[in-house]
């Protein structure tokens, strides 16, 4: 079974913010540095599955933060 591309960006953005709280909180700057690499990498996926002009931008958003696909 497929899952619809906009229930898969929706689950990924709802990681986002997970991972965006769990940054506020951490104390280990390495810690912190590795999970912002993670949360760069989940909003790249998200905006490259979305439908439509946000192909354009993800592109452009995994070129500026270096994801190589």
């Amino acid at each position: 079974m497929a899952l619809d591309a906009g229930f898969v960006a929706a689950v990924l953005e709802g990681i986002e913010g997970t991972l965006e709280e769990v940054i506020e909180r951490v104390d280990i700057s390495q810690l912190r540095a590795s999970l912002d690499v993670l949360q760069s990498r989940v909003t790249a996926l998200r905006v490259s599955i979305e439908p439509g002009e946000r192909r354009a931008d993800a592109a452009r958003y995994e070129e500026a933060v270096g994801v190589e696909r």
